[in-house]
């Protein structure tokens, strides 16, 4: 049997803590460290304290994805206690010291309409975290499917895409017990995070598609408890698949209402639910909007035109908004 202990480390994000998991079998192992901030670093390494675990004791840091808050401390742990790092493979590229996160959607942005003061405005946000970057050596790159060993037990990778491309959780089959990272959360709706394919770099990943893909991998799953990367354990797998289920229909049923008598831009759209927000939250908004577009072209439920680079979108003559 896996013993399972919850850390929760201190970030400077609204989210507030993430969730930190030790896994007190050997090899000891740490999934999603934290961002790399001293008040990080400390609420982490008093977590561990209290647990009778010291840092240097730790041998495996997995990285359910990418996102700072997640993976910061990563190189750290690697540094000072050997730690090997366990990492999707869509996630590599994201923890290079030349990764331009912005660079890399900037098409999609101009796709999207957005003006060029909107797009100053979320470069000039700037991180209050350091931007995480992987070691030279000591990584294991995953593509889900692994079973990762302990003494006492297993937990096997799955490839959850949707929040992040290289998301993964990881199910402690015995336990019946899922460590989700970002993938779902309690009181929140992840972000159905806006990215490139990795395998053609030109295109939009179907991040919505991929999000209830992976709901309905959930759902036949049905663990008895998942440990989320932020706030409190979810004791009820369904329910929490059904909420977030209906969270998208309602945006999906929402959108298409928009789009009846209109032909607008994903940014005209954004703003036309989040009219206040400002700086990166501008980026999540896109995200949102262009996930759930790509989503109702794929059902054919609205209709796409381009217009001077800047696609605009329309609901379909004769479909339902439901």
């Amino acid at each position: 049997m896996l013993e399972i202990y919850k850390i929760p480390v201190h970030t400077p994000y609204p989210v507030g803590p993430v969730n930190s998991y030790l896994v007190k079998n050997q090899p000891y192992t740490l999934i999603d460290p934290g961002p790399e901030t001293a008040e990080a670093k400390q609420s982490l390494a008093e977590g561990l304290t209290s647990l009778g675990v010291d840092l240097k004791d730790i041998s495996r840091v997995i990285l359910t994805h990418s996102h700072s808050d997640h993976s910061g401390l990563a190189r750290w742990l690697n540094e000072i206690a050997g730690a090997r790092i366990y990492v999707h493979q869509f996630e590599i590229r994201k923890l290079t010291l030349d990764y331009d996160f912005y660079q890399e959607r900037l098409s999609f942005f101009q796709e999207a309409g957005m003006p060029t003061e909107a797009l100053k405005e979320i470069l000039n946000d700037s991180d209050p975290v350091g931007k995480p970057v992987l070691p030279d050596t000591g990584v294991t790159i995953l593509s889900g499917g692994e079973a990762l060993r302990f003494e006492g037990g297993a937990l096997l990778t799955m490839h959850m895409p949707g929040h992040s491309d290289g998301h993964i959780c990881l199910y402690d089959q015995e336990g019946m017990c899922l460590l989700a990272g970002d993938f779902i959360l309690k009181h929140i709706t992840p972000n159905p995070n806006m990215e490139p394919d990795p395998i053609n770099f030109t295109a939009r990943l179907p991040t919505l598609n991929q999000y209830l893909g992976g709901l309905d991998l959930l759902e036949n799953l049905n663990p008895r408890l998942i440990l989320p990367g932020h706030g409190n354990n979810i004791d009820n797998s369904r329910e929490a698949v059904k909420k977030a289920r209906e969270h998208h229909r309602e945006r999906l049923k929402a959108l298409t209402s928009v789009l009846e008598n209109n032909s607008i831009s994903v940014y005209q759209l954004m703003r036309f639910y989040y009219p206040q927000i400002k700086g990166f939250e501008i980026y999540l908004g896109i995200s949102e909007v262009f996930a759930h577009v790509d989503h109702l072209l794929a059902e054919d439920r609205i209709i796409k035109r381009k217009s001077s680079g800047v696609s605009l979108f329309k609901k379909k003559s004769g479909c339902s908004s439901g």
